[in-house]
């Protein structure tokens, strides 16, 4: 491993132990970071139509802010992980700029903000993600035209 390249193999001078200075790469992985999301919104669902139908309905926003809350949370810990900061969570409610958080939290690879490198899971992802949004645009012109 050397300091320009983390992913290069260690040559006979470095060690693959090395300890870089400001390298701390905490907070969630993509996978946890995924597997999270997915299940707080099923469950904070779930929750949400179970008390609608029953007598509960009053609790209906504490779950969904119960939800959000730990949404947000994830969210904070999975920028930590890309190497950004966690209050880049805020461009979450920035109608553009949501875009951008969200590939950075769904696709790029730990310490990406260091590096700059996409690996493949992360270009799988990211044109999965571009495919779903031009999916939904021809459906809304093909309904629009109708």
């Amino acid at each position: 491993m050397s300091e320009y390249n983390p992913f290069a193999a260690p040559d006979s001078f470095g060690h693959a132990t090395e300890n870089f200075q400001g390298r701390t790469y905490e907070g969630l992985r993509r996978l946890p970071y995924f597997g999270y999301s997915l299940l707080i919104n099923i469950v904070s669902t779930a929750l949400q139509f179970a008390m609608a139908a029953g007598d509960m309905a009053g609790l209906v926003p504490v779950v969904s802010l119960a939800g959000a809350v730990f949404g947000i949370w994830i969210a904070v810990q999975r920028l930590i992980n890309v190497g950004l900061s966690g209050w880049w969570v805020l461009g979450l409610i920035v109608p553009i700029l949501n875009i951008w958080v969200a590939v950075q939290c769904i696709a790029a690879p730990e310490g990406y903000a260091q590096h700059k490198k996409l690996d493949t899971a992360g270009k799988v992802i990211i044109g999965l993600f571009l495919g779903a949004i031009f999916l939904v645009i021809a459906m809304l012109v093909l309904a629009g035209s109708r």
